[in-house]
């Protein structure tokens, strides 16, 4: 046995030396997920937005540091450069921005970027039977109007003036490839997420506007990505860059002690096994660095308030207070990801933990106990509790194979099963968990992280009109179903308001509400981490959904 081990060290260690000193023109990164899709209007998965940021740019992205910076047009238009107008009518106040697209922006199949792609993605987001998340966005267009002697130039027209408008407007599609498709499928709900080009022909170089292009998806093992000879930009370092979807977090530390990756993305490996590998890295001189950020990022149970049990607020309140989240960040986290209180993390300007401003629940399951007592929900002698002849039972449905999401709901399993509530908990692949069960609202409760950037305001996740269901094409990212009409005038009005005082005055009422009526339970805020091999010069984690990925073509040995 003694030798055995000793072989397979001198293997390991054989094999982390070759892969330090081999060729460092393909880099192979490791992601926890299989997305389901990379549809730039479709989307909804971390896994598939790294992917994505890779291979398609945005008008405007959020810096690491939270600053906004064009990226395929010249100049992000405001107030003060007089390229964005706001102005009123009889249907209300409004504004318009003017966009130029830089000049060699152009579609892997060189056609160039103008704003009919721009056009497409408003025509394809905004239309009623298509999967958009982010369906609000869309819908405040009002029109886009293209200048006739430039088609790089146009005017953005929205039907409501908000300050954060420079990152809400659409995503481009290439209008010569996808607007056929559209037009083809746009019928029934789903038909045309289906037949896109992102989904039928991946590999169609005239998709994409990033430094690197898909050359090869394997369902279920790898994509593939290779550089865009029509990329406007710096021309990227790597000849090929491979994602690996290994969904098992011990399985990812072992492709990495192997060399069979290079490095995790910031979906990788979960907190814990981040710190304990980080642990032999330094105790082992292992060649790789671990990278920790702090976030916008809000672990979550999301409730189905549609739900029978959870639409009362008695037995939501009873499930938060009895949520021990400060025993579970230090003993998962080692107190490094700190219990959430809300959905606004301390990257907002609007973040309190104010108990005059918010309602707080600390740890008691006393008040638990009493509150499902007065919601009528009686302890036999089983140990459940029961209303009307029916048990107390709920389901909580997970990603597979996340570690840290599945020690978090057997840890609430066994805290609520001491209040009589029956919880079971089921495994979904990440492409069936968010592509389905959770975009048609599958499910009575679901573990997830909203991954957002600083000071936005969530009308896609809180807005009644942003309910997703068949009727609107299973849009929008309220999938807990709140319907608030005050909190719905709350947040027209922040996202309208472009003072920043007046904006967290606004904000804060949300914040009171939400607290009130839990249509979420607070979990903890996330760290974004990552493990790279030494050398990697240029990589830059962020804590939002603008990630690293947007600046790959940085990354160089």
């Amino acid at each position: 046995m003694i030798k055995m081990l000793s072989v397979f060290s001198l293997v390991v260690v054989s094999s982390l030396s070759a892969q330090a000193a081999g060729p460092k023109d393909e880099l192979r990164i490791a992601v926890n997920a299989e997305f389901d899709t990379i549809h730039p209007i479709v989307n909804t998965m971390a896994a598939g937005g790294l992917v994505q940021d890779a291979i398609m740019r945005p008008l405007v992205m959020i810096t690491p540091n939270g600053k906004p910076q064009a990226v395929l047009i010249k100049e992000i238009p405001t107030i003060e450069n007089k390229k964005a107008q706001i102005f009123s009518d009889k249907t209300g106040t409004h504004l318009k921005a003017e966009i130029e697209f830089i000049d060699n922006a152009q579609w892997g199949d060189g056609k160039p970027v103008t704003c009919r792609d721009l056009e497409a993605g408003w025509k394809i987001g905004s239309h009623d039977l298509v999967a958009t998340p982010n369906r609000d966005d869309y819908d405040n267009v009002k029109d886009i109007v293209i200048d006739k002697a430039n088609p790089k130039k146009c005017s953005v027209i929205f039907d409501k003036a908000q300050y954060n408008f420079y990152v809400s407007m659409p995503r481009l599609l290439p209008a010569h490839l996808e607007m056929p498709v559209f037009e083809k499928y746009k019928g029934q709900v789903l038909t045309y997420e289906r037949n896109s080009l992102y989904a039928s022909k991946i590999t169609e170089p005239g998709l994409y506007n990033g430094p690197y292009r898909v050359s090869e998806l394997k369902q279920g093992s790898h994509i593939v990505l290779v550089p865009n000879e029509k990329f406007y930009g710096q021309k990227p370092y790597f000849k090929k860059v491979i994602f690996k979807f290994i969904l098992n977090s011990t399985s990812m530390e072992a492709n990495l002690m192997s060399g069979n990756v290079d490095m995790t993305s910031s979906s990788g490996m979960s907190f814990d096994q981040t710190l304990a590998f980080d642990k032999k890295v330094k105790s082992q001189n292992l060649p790789y660095e671990v990278r920790y950020v702090a976030g916008s990022m809000y672990a979550h149970i999301e409730l189905n308030l549609d739900n029978s049990i959870l639409k009362d607020l008695k037995v939501r309140q009873a499930l938060n207070y009895s949520f021990n989240r400060a025993e579970m960040a230090k003993s998962f986290f080692d107190s490094k990801q700190p219990p959430a209180l809300h959905f606004s993390t301390p990257f907002d300007e609007w973040y309190t933990d104010d108990p005059k401003i918010i309602k707080l629940y600390p740890y008691s399951r006393i008040k638990a106990q009493r509150l499902l007592d007065e919601a009528g929900w009686k302890m036999e002698k089983d140990g459940y509790r029961y209303k009307d002849g029916k048990k107390m039972s709920l389901t909580m449905t997970n990603v597979a194979d996340n570690k840290m999401n599945e020690m978090i709901a057997v840890y609430l399993q066994n805290q609520w099963k001491q209040l009589g509530l029956e919880v079971i908990l089921k495994s979904f692949p990440a492409r069936i968990f968010f592509g389905e069960i959770l975009r048609q609202r599958k499910f009575e409760m679901a573990a997830l992280t909203w991954v957002e950037s600083p000071n936005m305001v969530p009308s896609g996740t809180m807005s009644s009109t942003m309910v997703p269901s068949q009727g609107n094409g299973w849009s929008g990212h309220n999938r807990s179903g709140w319907r608030n009409k005050e909190v719905d005038k709350l947040l027209v009005q922040a996202t309208e308001e472009f003072n920043s005082a007046k904006r967290t005055e606004i904000m804060r009422k949300v914040l009171a509400a939400y607290t009130e009526e839990l249509p979420q339970l607070p979990s903890y805020y996330r760290s974004n981490t990552s493990i790279i091999p030494k050398g990697l010069k240029g990589y830059e984690m962020t804590g939002h959904n603008n990630s690293e990925y947007l600046r790959i073509e940085n990354w160089h040995f």
